[in-house]
């Protein structure tokens, strides 16, 4: 039987869309990485360690990164580097100025956008003290950011509510590690004004041991989680390595309270330890430099469609290895589910999430291979299409770091890098190792991937 004129027959619009979802899958997983230092931004050849990413949800061209790439001073602001053109290009922008006089910095630091686009970044200054600020954006994008009130102490991070269906839009909140207690806490501090004033609150367990490591998430109906580490001692554990709880906590009032979860929280992987890195040893100092891997074992993120929330841990195997592993929970926290990220054959730390608006969840780490004469360390990058039950893995970069002047043994890029998701692509950052530079050295190196699965052919249509 013909075909009426004008109509395009089913099969042929059958396979139309088998071959455009084809096309998909081959945008959907191409990588683009860049280093995005060159002679002329980084003339002082900076380590650039401890990046952070953000990416503008107003703009998914604009990304941008911090660093260890140049102090402040009463003169000239720290840099954030920017991208305009989804990290093709960068340049350095002297924005992040000395928030009080006689304060060096930047030390710790974590950057995110709200969702209108302006730019906030948590920094912890030094100088009789410990000292962290929310800066935010009061004018132009590349303006001299504001500090906020002055709270807090070591380690701080930042989350802003983006969420058009939560009930604090715009609220954000910092955790950090309240060094002033017998035993170090997870303290949060939460502010409705941008960071002009902050409300600090205990948020943590440490009634019998100090915590560590506090990572924050917040999910669409304005629910806000914390994950960090509780640290129960040595016994039993070999070097470098000691017993924890990775613990989930909740706040259901805005970061008022911290008791969605009980009091104490939830522990991830169950009731029993697990043991993971505290060390300044991370590789194998026979073969080279090693790194530090003391606050860079767990990250949290959740789902921005259905509030799903997801940990990355670090655990050490029976067979010795460290690995990282992936928790999911589906009931607010309330239960968990685990999974293996890593191979099983070699020590793995740094566990970086993240989870696109389609679920797909992504996960950057680092691991060593000492089978050679040297050292390598791998920054990998492990997607999961299936919401954390099965895993692929890709290297971005296998690094020696000992011909690299600039790389320091126990301290080569610090206790976190960056990993976030805007739309359907991750967008991440790390220290690695350079290109294209007079002087061979540690950088930022920033990378994209796409991430939807094959056969979505709606995804090959929207823009990221």
């Amino acid at each position: 039987m013909r075909s009426s004129p004008g109509r395009v027959p089913f099969q042929r619009i059958a396979v139309g869309l088998i071959v455009l979802g084809l096309l998909a899958g081959a945008g959907c997983g191409r990588l683009t990485q860049k280093d995005i230092a060159t002679d002329a931004l980084d003339p002082n050849n900076r380590a650039d360690t401890e990046p952070s990413i953000a990416v503008n949800p107003e703009n998914t061209r604009e990304i941008t990164i911090v660093a260890f790439s140049e102090n402040w001073n009463s003169m000239a602001g720290a840099p954030v580097w920017k991208s305009d053109d989804r990290g093709n290009t960068w340049r350095k922008v002297f924005q992040i100025v000395q928030p009080a006089a006689g304060q060096a910095g930047p030390n710790d630091q974590k950057i995110d956008f709200d969702a209108d686009g302006r730019l906030y970044i948590a920094e912890l200054a030094s100088g009789g003290g410990l000292f962290d600020y929310v800066y935010r954006q009061p004018a132009g994008a590349d303006d001299s950011l504001a500090p906020g009130m002055s709270y807090g102490d070591d380690q701080p991070h930042l989350a802003v509510d983006g969420y058009s269906a939560s009930p604090r839009k715009g609220q954000l909140y910092s955790p950090w590690l309240d060094f002033s207690q017998p035993r170090q806490r997870s303290s949060v501090s939460w502010s409705a004004d941008q960071g002009a004033n902050m409300n600090s609150v205990g948020a943590g367990n440490n009634a019998t041991f100090s915590n560590r490591t506090t990572r924050i998430s917040i999910t669409p109906n304005g629910k806000i989680y914390i994950v960090y580490k509780i640290r129960e001692g040595t016994a039993g554990a070999p070097a470098g390595f000691e017993n924890v709880h990775f613990t989930v906590n909740r706040s259901d009032d805005g970061g008022a309270t911290w008791s969605g979860l009980g009091a104490n929280g939830i522990s991830v992987h169950g009731s029993p330890q697990v043991q993971t890195y505290f060390t300044t040893s991370f590789g194998n100092s026979a073969k080279g430099k090693v790194a530090r891997a003391r606050s860079s074992d767990a990250w949290i993120a959740a789902d921005p469609a259905n509030g799903d929330v997801y940990v990355a841990y670090v655990s050490r195997a029976a067979s010795g290895f460290a690995q990282v592993y992936v928790a999911r929970s589906t009931d607010e926290g309330a239960t968990w589910t685990s999974s293996r990220v890593t191979g099983g054959t070699h020590n793995s730390a740094y566990p970086e999430i993240a989870v696109t608006k389609r679920g797909v969840v992504g996960v950057l780490y680092v691991d060593y291979d000492d089978s050679g004469a040297a050292t390598l360390f791998r920054h990998r990058f492990a997607r999961s299409f299936d919401r954390g039950q099965t895993w692929s893995d890709r290297i971005l970069q296998s690094m020696d770091p000992g011909p690299l002047a600039n790389a320091a043994s126990g301290f080569l890029w610090g206790d976190y890098e960056g990993l976030t998701a805007a739309k359907n692509t991750f967008y991440g950052v790390f220290t690695g190792e350079s290109s294209g530079r007079t002087t061979p050295q540690l950088d930022p190196i920033f990378f994209r991937q796409k991430s939807c699965r094959w056969y979505w052919i709606s995804c090959w249509l929207e823009t990221e």
